[in-house]
């Protein structure tokens, strides 16, 4: 078994992360002026958010079905099972963070594009559940932001004790 991931799933991790980078980015800056209706920002976030959601998929449908390197033998049991939880949770809020900015839109009576393309309006109209859904958007993001946060300690941490783990995705 190679001791790096897929050369696919190693492309899409570092295409999604500059993505990710950039969603945040647009997310509080257009947050920040929204009273100015920054509406080709918020176009933007949600064209690229829909794109990250069909490329989630294909990196879970990638990750089933090639193989996943075996942990450094220098990590302990219970550093990988908290890397593995880790992974596993920045997977869930990759499927409802895009769900949820989704939902947002047509909840608050928005139409959703993807780069021009107008897509259907799958949630219906809602003022009452407006909120609500605003609410698992922002604060899914918060929490994505401590899971690289985590994710990324722990790289730098592995680093540090000279545990080479970063060269499996690059």
């Amino acid at each position: 078994m190679n001791d790096k991931y897929h050369g696919f799933i190693r492309t899409l991790h570092w295409i999604m992360f500059v993505l990710f980078v950039i969603m945040f980015v647009f997310g509080f800056v257009m947050v920040e002026f929204e009273d100015s209706q920054p509406w080709a920002m918020f176009d933007f976030h949600k064209s690229t958010g829909v794109l990250l959601f069909g490329l989630v998929i294909i990196r879970l449908l990638a990750r089933w079905i090639t193989d996943v390197p075996p942990p450094a033998a220098e990590i302990s049991a219970t550093n990988h099972r908290i890397s593995k939880s880790v992974i596993h949770f920045m997977y869930l809020l990759m499927v409802i963070l895009p769900i949820s900015g989704y939902a947002v839109s047509n909840i608050a009576g928005y139409q959703v594009s993807f780069y021009g393309l107008e897509l259907p309006q799958i949630f219906p109209k809602n003022e009452d559940w407006e909120s609500i859904t605003h609410i698992i958007h922002e604060y899914g993001a918060y929490i994505f932001l401590g899971f690289i946060g985590l994710h990324l300690l722990g790289v730098i941490t592995h680093h540090i004790k000279k545990i080479e783990i970063l060269r499996r995705i690059t």
